[in-house]
C-alpha cells in the first residue's frame, strides 16, 4: 500500500555550494553547505561523541591546583601538546577528506564510456534494493487481496490515494535530513551504510508478506488484514532504523527545534522540488479518481497495473541519484568540464534505454502471461490486458526521464523543471477529463499516462540539449555559482 518510492529519490538534492567542496555523492560528502548548516547546539545533539570531542578538547583549560610554578608550566605544556595533537589530527582528516573527494571525482570523470557505464551500475545497484522494498510491499498487498475479492482489490486504489500520497507533504523532512546527516556517515564504506536500512526494509517486506497471507488468506480479515500487516511492518522498520542509528553513536531520540530562519530557508529552497513531486502525486491520484468512476472491474485492473508500474519505475531512481551526485562537479566545480558532463549524460541515457526496455518487457509479461498471480477474475484480467501496450511504452521511457530530471536538479534548473512539470500535470488533467467524459475507459486513462511520460521525456531532453543549456554553455556567468542554492 505504498507508492512512496516513486517520488522520493528523484529529488534528493546534492549538498554543494562552493566549487571547491562540490561533493560527488551523498555517501562521500564530508562538509555541510553554509546555507543548511544547523546551529552548533542543534548539530552537536545528533552527533556521536567521537565527532564532538575534537572541538571541545581544543577549548580545554586545565584547572590550577598548586601554587607551584613548575606545575603550572607542566600543565600548560600538556595543554599545548594536546592542542597540537588535535590540530595534527584535524589536518590529517582534511587531507584524507580531499583525497576521498578527488578519487570519487576521478572515478567517473576520467573513464571511457563503457567503463563509466560499469561504474554507474556499481554505484546504483546497491541503492536499488532500498527503493524496491516499498513498492514491493504494495504489490504483495495487491496480489494477496486480489486472490480473495475483486471488490476489495478495487478498494485498494482510493486507499492508496488517501493514505500513502498524503505523506508526500512531509517530503521536505527527507530533503533537509539527507543534507544535514550525510556528513556523519561519510567515512564508512557505502555497503556498511546501506546495511542497516536495507536490513530493516527486508524484514519489513517479510513481515508484510507473511502478515498478508496469514491475516487475509487464513483468518479472512480481507483488506483490513493487509492494512494491519502494512502498519506493523512499517513500525518494525522504523524501530530497526532508529536502533541502527543508535548503534552507530547517534541519538535517534533527540529532539531539537530548529529556528524560524532555518525553517524558512528549508521551505524556500525545497519549494520548486515540492511542486515537481506534488504534480506527480496529483496526476497519479487523478488516474485513480477517473478509474474509480469507471466501475469496480476497471478500478481493480487499474490497481494491479499501477502497482506493477510503480514497482518497475523505482528501478530507474538510482540514475537520478547518480546524476545529482556526480554532475555538479563537472558543471560548476574547480575542474569544470562540460564534455565530461555530456559523456556522463550519454552513459545515463544508454543505461536508461536498456533498463527501460528490460523493465518494459518484464513488467508487461507478468500481467500478460501470469495474470492469475493478482486475481482469478477473468473480467478484471480482460481489463488489464487492454492497457498492456501503453503500459509498456510508458514504462520503457521512465528510466531516461529520471536520469534527465536528476541532471536538471544537479544543475539547479528548478524553475524550468517545476514549470514544465506543472504544465504536464495541467494538460494531463484536461485530457483525463475529456477521455473520461467521452467513455474511452481505462485505456484512455493509460494513454493519457503515456502522453504524460513522453511529454516529460521530450521537455527534459530538449532542455538538456539546448545550445544555451547548462551542458553546452561555456559561459559560467550564465549559471552563476553564487546564485545556486542547495535544497
Amino acid at each position: 500500500m505504498h507508492v512512496q518510492s516513486l517520488l522520493h529519490s528523484s529529488h534528493t538534492p546534492f549538498q554543494t555550494l562552493e566549487p571547491r567542496f562540490f561533493s560527488q555523492s551523498l555517501f562521500l560528502s564530508k562538509k555541510l553547505p553554509p546555507l543548511l548548516a544547523a546551529p552548533e547546539d542543534f548539530r552537536s545533539s545528533f552527533l556521536p561523541p567521537s565527532l564532538r570531542t575534537i572541538k571541545s578538547r581544543s577549548r580545554l583549560v586545565t584547572p590550577w591546583v598548586s601554587p607551584s610554578q613548575e606545575l603550572v608550566d607542566n600543565t600548560v605544556s600538556e595543554n599545548d601538546a594536546n592542542i597540537a595533537s588535535d590540530s595534527l589530527c584535524n589536518e590529517e582528516e582534511k587531507e584524507e577528506e580531499m583525497k576521498m573527494e578527488v578519487s570519487s571525482r576521478e572515478v567517473l570523470e576520467n573513464q571511457s564510456l563503457w567503463n563509466q557505464i560499469k561504474e554507474i551500475v556499481k554505484f546504483t545497484a546497491p541503492a536499488t534494493g532500498l527503493w524496491i522494498c516499498g513498492p514491493l510491499m504494495s504489490l504483495i498487498d495487491t496480489a494477496v487481496i486480489g486472490q480473495g475479492s475483486s471488490l476489495e482489490l478495487a478498494a485498494l486504489g482510493p486507499g492508496t490515494v488517501l493514505c500513502d500520497n498524503m505523506s508526500y507533504v512531509f517530503m521536505f523532512l527527507s530533503i533537509s535530513t539527507s543534507n544535514m546527516v550525510a556528513t556523519s556517515l561519510a567515512k564508512q564504506p557505502w555497503h556498511e551504510r546501506l546495511l542497516g536500512p536495507l536490513k530493516a526494509l527486508i524484514v519489513a517486506s517479510a513481515i508484510n508478506g507473511i502478515g498478508d497471507v496469514l491475516l487475509c488468506r487464513f483468518l479472512d480479515y480481507g483488506i483490513a488484514g493487509a492494512a494491519w500487516a502494512t502498519m506493523v511492518s512499517q513500525v518494525v522498520a522504523a524501530y530497526m532504523m532508529i536502533d541502527s542509528l543508535n548503534k552507530k553513536g547517534y541519538n535517534a531520540y533527540a529532539i531539537s527545534v530548529p529556528s524560524p530562519t532555518d525553517l524558512m530557508t528549508i521551505f524556500g529552497l525545497a519549494a520548486p522540488v515540492f511542486v515537481v513531486m506534488m504534480s506527480k502525486v496529483a496526476f497519479y491520484s487523478l488516474l485513480v479518481y477517473f478509474a474509480t468512476s469507471m466501475g469496480t472491474l476497471s478500478l481493480a485492473a487499474h490497481q494491479v497495473m499501477i502497482q506493477a508500474f510503480v514497482t518497475c519505475t523505482v528501478w530507474g531512481e538510482p540514475l537520478s541519484q547518480t546524476a545529482q551526485s556526480f554532475m555538479p562537479e563537472m558543471m560548476y566545480g574547480m575542474k569544470r568540464s562540460l564534455a565530461k558532463a555530456r559523456t556522463l549524460l550519454k552513459s545515463l541515457t544508454i543505461i536508461g534505454i536498456m533498463l527501460g526496455l528490460m523493465l518494459g518487457i518484464v513488467g508487461t509479461s507478468v500481467p500478460w502471461l501470469f495474470p492469475k498471480i493478482f486475481t482469478p477474475d477473468q473480467n478484471v484480467i480482460q481489463e488489464m490486458h487492454k492497457v498492456l501496450i501503453p503500459f509498456f511504452m510508458a514504462l520503457a521511457v521512465t528510466p531516461c526521464i529520471l536520469g534527465f530530471e536528476g541532471t536538471l536538479l544537479a544543475g539547479r534548473d528548478l524553475k524550468y523543471l517545476s514549470l514544465s512539470m506543472g504544465g504536464c500535470f495541467s494538460l494531463g488533467a484536461v485530457v483525463l477529463l475529456i477521455v473520461s467524459s467521452r467513455g474511452y475507459g481505462l485505456l484512455g486513462c493509460w494513454c493519457t499516462l503515456l502522453g504524460f511520460q513522453w511529454a516529460r521525456f521530450f521537455l527534459t531532453l530538449q532542455r538538456l540539449l539546448s545550445p544555451n543549456g547548462m551542458l553546452f554553455s561555456e559561459d559560467p556567468g550564465q549559471f552563476e555559482l553564487q546564485k545556486l542554492k542547495a535544497a
